[in-house]
Order: C-alpha cells, then sequence, then structure tokens
C-alpha cells in the first residue's frame, strides 16, 4: 500500500512539472527606450540642368519669339531643364565656337547657324554628332532631303532644323498694281519673265504719270520704278541662281561625269540670267539698285518708289515690324511651269551642340522639341523663313496670315534639291562669277562674253 501511495505521488509530481514546463515564459520588463531628438531633414532637391543657346537672330521680332519659345520650353520642362538665352551674331558665332572648343568649354550649349556652316565646324571636330538622340519620332518631323543636308559624309548628323533655304519672293503695292490695271500673279496665272518685265514696264512712271515706253517719258526723273531688286555679288548669286534651279532643277555647281566640280550654265538658265543682269538697261530697274542696301530697298517699297521688289520670305516679317500700316502683299516669282518649286537647303538653319558641351543628351531635347509644329510656325513667324516641319504650315499662326498663301504653294509643289556642298562655292562667286555679271549689269560687257570668261575661269578654284 505504501508503495502505491508512493507510486501516485511520484506521478503527480512528473505531470506538475510537465505542465509547469508547457507553459509560456513571463514576458521580459523591456528597458526604458532612451529619448532621442529627432531633427527633421530637408530631402535633396534636384536641381534642372541648365543649358544656354546662342542665337545669330538679327531681327527683333525673331529674338523676341525665341525668348517666347525658350520661356514656353522652361515651363513646360520646369525642374528637368532649363535654357538662358545668349545673343550672339553672325558675324561672330564662327569665332565663339572655335575659340570656345580651343579653350575647352565655356560656351553655349547650343550654336545657331547655317547648314552650310555647320557643316565646316562639324569637320572641324567643333560639332557633336546627333545621331545617337534622334529617335523615329523625331526623324518624322522633317523631310528626308532636310536630314540628308545636315548629314555629313561619316553618315553624322551634325544640325537640327528650325528654317530650310530662304524662298524668295515677289513684293507688290496692291494699289499701285490696282491702278496701274496690273493683275499680280498667282498660282493658278503664274507670271513669266516676260510677263514680269511687261508689267514692270507698265508700272514705270515719270514725274509726268508717263509710262516706259510712252512717247516723251523722262528716263531721268523716274519717280515709281516697276521692279527694284538688291544687284550685288551676293544677290546676283543667291537670287540669279535661284531663277536658274527654278528653270533647270539643277544647281550650276556641281559635280560633271569625270567627277569634278564646275559651274554648268544650261540652255534654260541662260535666258533667265540674261533677263535678270538686263533689268537696268531695259529700264525697270533703277541703276541705284547696284550696291542697294536691304533698308534702302524697303523703304523706297513702302514710300511707293518701287511698285514692286526681289526679297526672300524673311523680308514679310521685317516689313510688318517695320511698317505696320503698309498694305503689301507677295505672289511668286517668275516660273516657266507650275508643277515643280526647286530649292536647295545651303542656306538652311539649325542648332549645333558643340564638343564642349556637358548636357548634350539635354541640349538635344530642346533642339528637337523646335521641330514640333506648334514652336515651329512660332519661329518661321517672327523669322518669316518656311519650316523644316511642314505640318506647321497648318497652324493658325501662319495660316491665318494671307502672306503664307505662297509659302503654302511653293510648298504644295516644291522638289528639295540636296547637291553636294563645295566649300569653295563663295571663293568662286566672289571672283570668278559676280564680277563679269555686275559688269554686264552696268552695261560695261556683254552677257555671252561674260558667260564664256566665267566658264573658263573657275574650275581650278571649285577643284581646289
Amino acid at each position: 500500500m505504501k508503495t502505491k501511495r508512493i507510486l501516485v505521488i511520484t506521478v503527480l509530481m512528473i505531470v506538475s512539472m510537465l505542465f509547469t514546463a508547457c507553459q509560456p515564459a513571463a514576458p521580459t520588463q523591456a528597458p526604458t527606450p532612451t529619448q532621442v531628438e529627432v531633427v527633421p531633414t530637408t530631402p535633396p532637391t534636384t536641381e534642372p540642368v541648365k543649358l544656354t543657346l546662342y542665337s545669330v537672330a538679327w531681327m527683333s521680332t525673331h529674338q523676341a519669339m525665341l525668348n517666347q519659345l525658350i520661356e514656353k520650353f522652361n515651363e513646360e520642362y520646369s525642374g528637368r531643364i532649363e535654357v538662358e538665352y545668349i545673343q550672339g551674331d553672325w558675324g561672330e558665332v564662327e569665332n565663339y565656337l572655335t575659340a570656345g572648343v580651343a579653350g575647352g568649354g565655356g560656351i553655349a550649349d547650343l550654336i545657331e547657324g547655317g547648314t552650310d556652316v555647320g557643316l565646316g565646324w562639324y569637320n572641324q571636330g567643333f560639332l557633336t554628332d546627333l545621331t545617337p538622340y534622334i529617335t523615329d519620332e523625331i526623324r518624322a518631323t522633317m523631310p528626308e532631303e532636310l536630314w540628308a543636308s545636315r548629314t555629313a559624309a561619316d553618315g553624322a548628323v551634325f544640325m537640327s532644323g528650325t528654317v530650310t533655304g530662304n524662298h524668295i519672293l515677289v513684293f507688290y503695292n496692291p494699289a499701285l498694281l490696282e491702278a496701274a490695271g496690273v493683275e499680280p500673279s498667282t498660282p493658278d496665272k503664274l507670271w513669266t519673265w516676260d510677263d514680269l518685265i511687261a508689267n514692270a514696264t507698265i508700272l514705270t512712271v515719270d514725274a509726268n504719270g508717263k509710262h516706259l515706253g510712252e512717247a516723251g517719258f523722262d528716263a531721268q526723273n523716274v519717280v515709281q520704278w516697276g521692279f527694284m531688286p538688291r544687284l550685288d555679288n551676293e544677290k546676283v548669286w543667291e537670287e540669279a541662281g535661284a531663277f536658274c534651279l527654278q528653270a533647270t532643277g539643277m544647281p550650276i555647281i556641281r559635280r560633271g561625269g569625270d567627277g569634278t566640280w564646275d559651274a554648268f550654265f544650261d540652255e534654260e538658265c541662260l535666258p533667265v540670267l540674261k533677263a535678270y543682269t538686263d533689268l537696268v538697261k531695259l529700264g525697270v530697274t533703277s541703276p541705284m539698285a547696284v550696291g542697294l542696301s536691304g533698308d534702302s530697298q524697303n523703304e523706297l517699297f513702302y514710300q511707293g518708289q518701287a511698285a514692286m521688289i526681289l526679297r526672300g520670305y524673311f523680308n514679310v516679317s521685317v516689313l510688318e515690324g517695320l511698317y505696320p500700316d503698309f498694305n503689301f502683299n507677295v505672289m511668286p516669282i517668275p516660273m516657266s511651269a507650275a508643277n515643280k518649286f526647286y530649292y536647295t537647303d545651303n542656306l538652311g538653319q539649325g542648332y549645333g551642340i558643340p564638343v564642349t558641351s556637358t548636357h548634350p543628351a539635354e541640349a538635344a531635347e530642346f533642339m528637337f522639341w523646335l521641330q514640333q509644329p506648334e514652336q515651329q510656325a512660332m519661329h518661321s513667324s517672327s523669322l518669316g523663313m518656311a519650316p523644316v516641319n511642314t505640318a506647321a504650315l497648318q497652324d493658325p499662326v501662319l495660316m491665318d496670315n494671307p502672306r503664307w498663301d505662297t509659302m503654302r504653294f511653293y510648298k504644295s509643289i516644291e522638289k528639295l534639291i540636296a547637291p553636294e556642298y563645295n566649300t569653295n562655292t563663295w571663293e568662286w562667286v566672289t571672283t570668278v562669277y559676280a564680277p563679269p555679271l555686275m559688269q554686264v549689269i552696268m552695261g560695261e560687257k556683254d552677257f555671252n562674253a561674260a558667260i564664256d570668261e566665267i566658264k573658263a575661269g573657275g574650275k581650278a578654284i571649285l577643284n581646289q
């Protein structure tokens, strides 16, 4: 019995011990935390990438619009990219770029210039290749021909696009044409060179109200000239060369079959070039057109002393800014056919990124933002040159201005010629081409003799 009781007691003790072991341990009292003062911290801010843009804009309207575009961009890209405007100069931009690159930097991230000089800048190692930043969407903002005129021989894109090469127009005074019974040229009834000269003859009037060709007309006392271009080395190439291009569809300077450069005066070019150089001799243009400045030409036009003038499209903006009360209009240049309008983009413009820029990706983002239609329309309206993105012509900024109707006509039939650019062109123009033609204009040399002289003297320069 005693043994049995001892066994029961032992079992009870074992059960008690097992029960106690299964209970959770009593919680340990946590130590009182040390009170640490929490100091609020300001999260680090990311400063926007700051870019500078060097512009060669020379018209106040263009300068103001570029600043407006930069403000628009800075607002859209607030906190990411910020662009600052630097006013430059066409005559100083090359020194600015070359000295800056040679010095290792300290210059703008975007440099404005022409496609002709831009190629030279890239070939000298001053500009960045933009190819890595060009997406399919960006590619679609410009025709392939305009990309081609901004592409170097190694395939690098050295410049963006803002506007294309200057399109030439005939500006006219509607009141003077109406008074003389002259109907301006229109897309469905274009003037030829014969029409231009015939109508300019009617519009040339002396102090007695007699028209050129009438008996008693006083050629020494003309008060209204029918047609007043600017006649100098630059214009006899830029404008007369454009007329030849329109007549032939080919530039005067190009490579021949043997691969060497030469000047080609095709059969269709010669009558046009002769008509241009005969204007003073025919009496419809004043001798003072030789060496005439653009400002003086515009003043003569505004004052009614010239019924028609020849200028680039940019002059629309110039005249609108100078003479806001002047009722002028524009019409197409003389054309033999309305099925093609030929032009080259050697005088087109855009932006390049110097190799010294520390933010080329952001600079590219800004330059290609400018190629969107809305920005293009704003840019073109202030500069008066054709946008590289033709969709901009349908933007209200340009669509609501009837003076852009001729540009829309040009664009509807345009054929861009993208020839290889000869870097010796300007030397050839100033030393071989322009001097004899200026002598023809002033009545000092026969036209055919001048052409023969040009043909004989230019090949060596073009191929040097």
